[in-house]
C-alpha cells in the first residue's frame, strides 16, 4: 500500500504541477462560466429538488463535451515518458511490482485530470447560487461530478495509457479527439456510431436515469430511455472496458520487460 500511495502522490503532484494543465482546464473554465450553451439560469424561480437535480446533471453533462479531451491528451504520455527516461528499467531494479506501479500511475493520472473539472464543476455550482439558486446546487454538482463526469475520466485514462504504447503518441491524440466526438456525440442517424449504445462515456445514461434528463427538457435525439438499469449497465461496460486497457497494458509492460 505505501508502494502504490507513493507512485500515486509522485503521479498526481507531477501532473498537477504542469502549466499546461491549469492554462487549458483554465480556459475551458472561463468558456463554461460564460456560456450560452449551459442551461437556463437556476435562479429564475423557485426550483424543486428534481429541478435542482436536473440542472447539475446537464451542467455535469455538458462538461463532458470538451473536457475530457484534453484530460485525454494530456495523460497520454504518462508512460511511453517513462520507458523514453529508462524509469521503467530502473524500476525493475526495485521491489515495487509492475501492477502497483501501473496502479499508481492510472488513479494518479484520474486524480490530476479530475481536480480542475471538480474545481470547474464546484465554481459553477458557486456561481449558480451566487446568482440565486438554493445551496443544494453544491452537493447536487458534486453527485454530478462523480455519476457523470468521474466514470468518462477513468475509461479515457485507461486507454490514454494503455494506446501509446503500441502506437505513436500523437497519432493517438488525434484519434482520440476523434472518437471522443464520434462515439459520444455525433447522432447515430448521421452516420454509425457508438453514441445511443451501452458504450457511450458522456454520461448521457446517468444523467437521465438518476438526474431527470436535461434540464427545462429537451436534449439529442440519441438521449436514452431514463433507466436506471440500462446507467447500471453503462457503467459496468465502462469500467470492463477500462479494465481491459489496463490489463493490455500491464501485459505489454511485461513482455517488454521480459525482452530487456
Amino acid at each position: 500500500m505505501n508502494e502504490f500511495l507513493g507512485v500515486f502522490r509522485y503521479e498526481y503532484r507531477m501532473s498537477t504541477r504542469r502549466w499546461s494543465l491549469w492554462i487549458t482546464f483554465g480556459i475551458l473554465t472561463a468558456l463554461y462560466v460564460t456560456s450560452v450553451f449551459m442551461p437556463p439560469d437556476l435562479a429564475e424561480k423557485s426550483p424543486t429538488e428534481n429541478e435542482v437535480m436536473a440542472y447539475a446533471g446537464t451542467m455535469s453533462f455538458m462538461l463532458n463535451l470538451f473536457m475530457p479531451v484534453i484530460g485525454g491528451i494530456l495523460v497520454a504520455d504518462r508512460l511511453v515518458r517513462d520507458q523514453k527516461l529508462g524509469v521503467d528499467e530502473l524500476l525493475r531494479s526495485t521491489s515495487l511490482r509492475r501492477s502497483t506501479y501501473l496502479a499508481g500511475k492510472y488513479f494518479g493520472a484520474v486524480a490530476s485530470i479530475t481536480t480542475p473539472v471538480l474545481l470547474c464543476s464546484l465554481l459553477l455550482g458557486v456561481s449558480a447560487v451566487a446568482a440565486g439558486a438554493p445551496l443544494t446546487v453544491l452537493p447536487a454538482m458534486l453527485l454530478g461530478f462523480l455519476g457523470v463526469n468521474l466514470p468518462a475520466y477513468m475509461l479515457i485514462t485507461a486507454f490514454s495509457l494503455a494506446c501509446p504504447l503500441v502506437m505513436p503518441l500523437r497519432v493517438y491524440q488525434v484519434l482520440f479527439t476523434g472518437y471522443w466526438f464520434w462515439g459520444n456525440f455525433l447522432s447515430p442517424t448521421v452516420m454509425p456510431t457508438t453514441n445511443g449504445t451501452y458504450l457511450v462515456a458522456n454520461g448521457e445514461y446517468v444523467m437521465t436515469a438518476f438526474f431527470g434528463g436535461f434540464f427545462g427538457g429537451g436534449g439529442p435525439d440519441s438521449q436514452p430511455i431514463p433507466s436506471e438499469i440500462g446507467a447500471a449497465i453503462n457503467l459496468a461496460v465502462l469500467a470492463a472496458l477500462a479494465l481491459l486497457a489496463l490489463i493490455a497494458a500491464d501485459r505489454y509492460l511485461a513482455r517488454r520487460a521480459n525482452r530487456a
